[in-house]
């Protein structure tokens, strides 16, 4: 009788499991944000939000399917994912004509320069940066050239070398190999607190190359709206789970 009472248990709860409806959390590898393990394994602050988003409700089950910076908006349109988390609608998908619903803000951030400290550098090294051999990611949009993401534009009028990550990006100023890199805020502050060393060796802006807010984008007809998806980030907002998200990957003090 026992036995049977556990067998229609664990039945009602795998239905109640597979009864959640299934969104697909696009990401792709860009830390703090996704980092991509040599396993092929996703790491990083998405994968831990869809962790706490599976665990704060039981309506959606969030998957992540990994894209690439330049993919993303095909694969989106394509419905190979349903939701994409730290995206700005600015970022190629309105000039791409791609529809899509656009969630409340929850958490901001921006891309300071860095350069490598040297005797009298100081803040003025980056008030002009005509002449300077800039360092970006590859696929990315700059504040200092216009929102410009063409890599044959940003390499050829902006003389800009384009590497893979924010952390590659750091390794061309301490190496020299470069003399100002953009480099995102959350990334800087994570880098810098494992990396206590660099911190006497990088001059960091105290401007931001560009201020951005991070939104969720949505698909229109996704088994999620944004209106769930809003009510959903005020609530761990407002309980802390979102706060003790940013702090545990150094986004937040």
């Amino acid at each position: 009788m026992l036995r049977a009472l556990v067998l229609v248990l664990a039945m009602l709860t795998g239905q109640a499991a597979s009864a959640r409806e299934i969104v697909t959390v696009g990401g792709y590898e860009f830390a703090p944000f996704v980092d991509m393990e040599p396993d092929g394994k996703a790491g990083g602050l998405v994968p831990a939000l869809i962790d706490e988003l599976n665990r704060y409700q039981d309506r959606f089950e969030f998957r992540f399917v990994p894209t690439s910076p330049s993919r993303r908006y095909k694969d989106f349109s394509e419905r190979k994912f349903d939701v994409i988390f730290f995206e700005s609608p600015d970022w190629g998908w309105r000039d791409n004509r791609i529809a899509v619903d656009v969630s409340d803000v929850f958490l901001d951030g921006g891309e300071l320069y860095v350069a490598q400290v040297r005797p009298g550098r100081g803040q003025d090294y980056f008030a002009d940066l005509s002449g300077k051999r800039m360092v970006g990611i590859l696929g990315y949009h700059y504040g200092f050239a216009g929102f410009e993401a063409d890599p044959a534009v940003l390499t050829g009028r902006f003389r800009m070398t384009l590497v893979n990550d924010n952390a590659a990006s750091i390794e061309m100023i301490l190496k020299d190999r470069g003399d100002v890199a953009v480099v995102t805020d959350a990334y800087l502050k994570r880098y810098m607190k494992s990396h206590p060393e660099s911190r006497q060796r990088l001059l960091v802006s105290e401007r931001f190359d560009q201020r951005y807010a991070h939104r969720a984008l949505v698909r229109p007809g996704a088994a999620i709206d944004v209106a769930a998806i809003n009510r959903l980030f005020a609530a761990m907002t407002r309980d802390q789970t979102l706060g003790q998200l940013w702090r545990r990957f150094g986004i937040r003090d």
